[in-house]
């Protein structure tokens, strides 16, 4: 399997429980397998945010998006995509969280979820499916700017 990467940074928002990146395959041919997800604040918000994981069941309509970057440049081009910003967001359900990490309010600080090579987090191959990153606790006057980076196998 070809190892991909992809990051991006975005403002953050004033609503709790909004996606903020996810990854979805752009096919229904190939497994994503998510090894790491990394989560930075480049700006600090009021409010200390707290991420979490959820599977999506609609993509939504994306606006900004990344292709996998291959760490080997001779593999195939990847088929998963990082998307950052929507007119529709991706759908989820808020309860169903899969991890949470917290942050205080300190631009530098991150969060890093690790998923082992032998029990990655995978994502279906069904064109809805995909795993957000998504804040909890948005919220304040100031809403920060956060950055994320995911690694990934196909």
């Amino acid at each position: 399997m070809s190892m991909y990467g992809a990051g991006a940074s975005k403002a953050g928002v004033n609503t709790a429980d909004t996606a903020y990146f996810d990854l979805h395959p752009t096919g229904t041919t190939t497994r994503i397998k998510i090894f790491q997800i990394i989560v930075g604040i480049a700006v600090a918000p009021t409010t200390a945010p707290v991420f979490y994981l959820a599977r999506t069941t609609a993509a939504g309509t994306v606006t900004s998006s990344l292709a996998g970057q291959a760490i080997d440049p001779a593999d195939p081009t990847s088929v998963a995509v990082l998307n950052f910003a929507w007119s529709v967001a991706p759908t989820f359900t808020a309860a169903n969280k899969i991890a949470v990490g917290g942050l205080g309010v300190t631009a530098g600080g991150a969060w890093v979820w690790t998923f082992p090579d032998d029990a990655p987090l995978t994502i279906t191959n069904a064109a809805a499916s995909g795993i957000a990153v998504v804040n909890a606790n948005a919220a304040g006057a100031t809403v920060g700017t956060f950055a994320a980076s995911l690694l990934w196998r196909e």
